[in-house]
């Protein structure tokens, strides 16, 4: 028998003194809202802590938890909602961090927010954060909808089995979020009696020889060690103890796996599933609910035939909506608001400065112009569509229809909104990517929205391939990046080293939207592009301002000349149209028309030419905007990577595009 010391997570001694998550200010008290996705959990922290809430990422992971704040009882209390998760596993970084914070930090109480209208697959996570001897209350959620689906919950029963309190609820009207909270506060110090999973006789044995060679050791560790989690049992334990625990397991689970021919997380799994179901069958009655139009709505969504048909038909309305709006908008911004009332009035304040604190000063402006051109049209727009699809309970949908198909590009459903949001906005789009299961999938959806023909790239295509050139040299550049993701995806799939996630999401009910909830979720994600982007926006614009004012473009375009000129055939002035790109896709066309001294491109140009330099703007080096979420999303090196390709692909195309495109135009 080794004695094995406190360290091991045994209940309450867990230690906030290590935690890489600092709360600062201090609070009296930590409330973790945890629960599988698309329960409404983040629609009750919402509405709990307001709109002041902080967005930051977990420390070494990419993974964002939201914090916040609210007093209770002159008592001020942290809210924090963890990623939404369907176990305590290793599938995806989501499920890592959050079974980190739990460990690390130990919230003083857990909220575990549980679907009334999924009862049995939401116990499975709620049995194992049981045993992890933290202070839990279950908020059992859309009680209103499992009632619509003919669906009974008997919460004393419930709560009886649990050993848990158990409190009904509906987030979308707030009603039960008071009394989840003060049945938490009523709950925090306490040691709960509450149910163990009894497990089948083969994983109690090895267990029982875990628990005499380990004495002192906790249940989840136990289990944890058994199953192979080293990540959980190294969190808990000091290394020599997390060894020589994962050691002893390993030789119990051999020998299971040996003599009895089992295997060990396939029957955990159905122990935990078991165990759900016969909680179920105690706290559920059913009975024959009405038949509803929304039923018959969602056979049509999900049909294969006619669902492509709405999905593709929801897509063309989300991309004109976005495109349309936000174009009037920006349009409005930059035509009406910023360029007579702010640009041109400090352009002539400015004129008798030096040159480099006018271009520092013309150039931030630019910035913040450019930032709110993005942020308010485009952003805001897709997001508010966006929270409508998800809110319906449409996204879901829309993600099991195109399943089949993004496998093939070594994702799965949930890229498509991404995607197709990269049409609109790259930085949208590269920050949906978080809500992909593994960092893979994330770097896979972030290099081929880079690659995404986007709005600002729309202009510069009609505006100087479809205007000077032709409608269908136009459209042959969409084909052509289409015909590049597609190849791109299939590769990375298949060769970019990294976790493979299965695709796991269950169909959320088809409901109404509430208005209050789509324009909080709009504003909420908006304003994380203004806080993460728009200052390393700004602080690109002044660079690119003061390099021009050293005259360093100029230096460029001397040094890059052999390529743009020599290699690509393309006039020496468009280099430096190229690098304004890089501010604002679309600036490259301006400065490409200042530097010609015309807007009439064919005068200067041939059509080969303006072919090429369309073809360059969509795959060259993503704006200034782009680079700064894909820095927040995946870090410095994988976006450096990303840059660099972009670079090599787009001299690629060009100097093939010099070669056979006389061929064709």
């Amino acid at each position: 028998m080794i004695e094995i010391s406190s360290s091991c997570c045994n209940s309450g001694d867990r230690g906030k003194k290590n935690s890489p998550y600092e709360k600062n200010p201090p609070y009296d008290l930590t409330l973790a809202f945890i629960g599988n996705p698309s329960v409404g959990k983040s629609v009750f922290f919402s509405r709990l802590t307001g709109v002041g809430v902080e967005v930051s990422n977990y420390p070494g992971t990419t993974v964002s938890l939201k914090t916040g704040n609210v007093k209770v009882k002159d008592r001020t209390i942290e809210v924090v909602d963890l990623p939404g998760i369907y176990s305590l596993g290793v599938a995806n970084e989501d499920e890592k961090v959050t079974k980190r914070f739990l460990i690390e930090d130990s919230p003083d109480v857990i909220i575990n927010v549980l679907d009334a209208s999924r009862l049995e697959r939401n116990l499975y996570l709620t049995l194992q954060l049981l045993e992890l001897d933290i202070p839990m209350v279950i908020a059992l959620n859309q009680v209103d909808l499992a009632a619509e689906l003919g669906i009974l919950i008997d919460t004393d029963k419930l709560s009886e089995l649990l050993g848990l309190p158990v409190v009904p609820t509906v987030a979308t009207w707030g009603v039960g979020l008071d009394e989840v909270v003060l049945v938490a506060l009523e709950e925090a110090g306490k040691v709960q009696k509450h149910h163990r999973v009894r497990y089948s006789q083969w994983i109690r044995q090895a267990l029982s020889g875990i628990d005499h060679a380990f004495p002192n050791t906790s249940q989840s560790v136990k289990i944890a060690a058994l199953l192979n989690d080293a990540e959980f049992v190294e969190l808990c334990c000091m290394p020599p103890e997390a060894n020589a625990i994962l050691s002893s397991a390993r030789r119990f689970r051999q020998n299971l796996e040996i003599d009895h021919g089992i295997s060990v997380p396939d029957t955990v799994a159905r122990d935990l599933y078991g165990e759900s179901g016969f909680i179920v069958d105690s706290v559920v009655s059913s009975f024959e609910p009405k038949k509803r139009f929304r039923d018959r709505i969602d056979r049509v969504l999900t049909s294969p035939n006619f669902g492509i048909a709405v999905l593709i038909s929801a897509l063309l309305l989300t991309f004109l909506l976005v495109f349309r709006i936000g174009g009037f908008l920006e349009t409005w911004i930059v035509n009406d608001l910023f360029e007579p009332y702010i640009i041109q009035p400090i352009e002539e304040m400015t004129l008798g400065m030096a040159p480099v604190l006018r271009n520092l000063i013309l150039y931030s402006l630019r910035g913040v112009e450019a930032g709110f051109a993005i942020a308010i049209p485009y952003i805001a727009v897709f997001y508010a569509i966006l929270s409508i699809f998800e809110d319906s309970g449409y996204l879901t949908r829309a993600a099991f229809i195109l399943d089949n198909l993004t496998h093939k590009l070594g994702l799965h459903g949930r890229a498509v909104i991404p995607l197709v949001l990269g049409f609109g906005c790259n930085v949208p789009a590269i920050m949906a990517v978080h809500a992909l299961g593994t960092r893979r999938e994330k770097r896979i959806a972030s290099l081929l929205i880079s690659l995404v023909p986007c709005s600002a790239r729309t202009v510069i295509i009609l505006g100087l391939v479809g205007t000077f050139v032709g409608f269908w040299p136009a459209v042959s550049i969409y084909v052509l990046e289409i015909v590049i993701i597609a190849a791109m995806g299939w590769i990375l799939g298949r060769t970019l080293p990294g976790q493979k996630s299965g695709f796991i999401m269950e169909m959320t009910p088809l409901r109404k939207p509430e208005l209050k909830s789509t324009l909080r979720k709009t504003w909420m994600k908006s304003r994380e592009f203004l806080y993460i982007a728009f200052p390393l926006l700004l602080a690109g614009s002044a660079a690119l301002g003061i390099a021009d004012a050293l005259g360093l473009l100029s230096i460029f375009q001397d040094f890059v000349e052999p390529i743009s000129v020599g290699l690509l055939g393309l006039p020496a002035f468009a280099a430096t149209a190229l690098v304004f790109g890089i501010l604002r896709k679309e600036m490259a066309l301006q400065i490409l028309a200042v530097l010609a001294g015309t807007a009439n491109f064919a005068a200067v140009m041939t059509p080969l030419q303006m072919y090429q330099f369309a073809v360059i703007t969509t795959i060259y080096v993503p704006c200034v905007a782009t680079i700064a979420v894909l820095k927040h999303e995946l870090g410095t090196k994988d976006t450096a990577m990303i840059v660099t390709f972009t670079i090599g692909l787009a001299l690629v195309a060009g100097v093939l595009i010099r070669i056979f495109g006389p061929l064709f135009l």
